[in-house]
């Protein structure tokens, strides 16, 4: 069996959890290679200086690893820029978007322009903080590059969105006229959102809710019930938020 050997493939961390006494089980989104997931010996053991080797998210690297197996062994990390390290609300869509990767992408299915949309929505998390629209962007692009592409611009039986009329999503199925128009459910699309959402035009807050609502709802079809931690997480942090700011109202109303 011929053992796979790669030098020096940019990338990124997925995710890392502890192997062993002092090793890391490593998920790598590289840019040829797609997600790789590789053991990491010796990692967590530190050197003479007493420190550990580190793999830093949301930063590329050059990474080197080998193996006929599956899981491989990582030979080389060496971050190609300076560290990065999101803060408050960019770390809770860095944290989100890279489970999302790591859930979905296939083992070694490599999507090369999609690595890129990654990376440079990375720097702008990290240089201007999140960006909603480029969130969802990021979040259609994705669907595409799996095969699952949404389509907005017809509906499930081929006619053009009308700007008057409301929708719903299905995922494998598409957009469905609502039965109902004058009683629409929570769930409602409305035609006008759904051509805006087509032509990048996020203007809008409707537009920014419909983008959500569909994405959620078609990754949350494809996770198949499994639940996503970062959103969990996104949701402590609010609510340990407004208590802390009802916290502080309470404080005022007292002085």
């Amino acid at each position: 069996m011929i053992t796979v050997r790669i030098e020096a493939e940019p990338g990124f961390v997925l995710h890392v959890t502890p192997y062993r006494e002092t090793s890391l089980l490593v998920d790598l989104y590289s840019r040829n290679h797609g997600r790789v997931r590789c053991v990491a010996k010796g990692f967590r053991k530190p050197n003479k200086q007493g420190i550990s080797r580190a793999l830093f998210p949301y930063t590329e690297h050059h990474f080197g690893w080998q193996g006929n197996g599956e899981l491989k062994t990582l030979t080389r990390a060496d971050a190609i820029q300076a560290p990065v390290f999101l803060r408050a609300e960019a770390l809770f869509t860095g944290l989100y978007i890279n489970e999302l990767l790591h859930r979905l992408l296939h083992d070694y299915d490599a999507h090369e322009y999609f690595y890129q949309q990654y990376r440079k929505f990375i720097l702008q998390l990290a240089n201007h903080g999140p960006d909603e629209p480029m969130l969802r962007h990021l979040e259609m692009s994705l669907l595409e590059e799996l095969g699952y592409g949404l389509v907005l611009d017809l509906d499930s039986q081929g006619s053009a969105i009308d700007s008057e009329l409301l929708y719903q999503y299905i995922p494998e199925q598409g957009l469905r006229l609502l039965s109902n128009q004058q009683r629409p459910d929570a769930n409602a699309l409305k035609g006008a959102d759904l051509i805006a959402l087509v032509n990048g035009d996020y203007s809008l807050p409707s537009v920014l809710r419909t983008a959500k609502q569909i994405n959620r709802g078609v990754i949350d079809f494809y996770l198949g019930g499994r639940q996503l931690h970062s959103r969990e997480l996104y949701r402590q942090h609010l609510m340990s938020a407004d208590e802390k700011s009802d916290s502080l109202q309470q404080q005022a109303e007292q002085k």
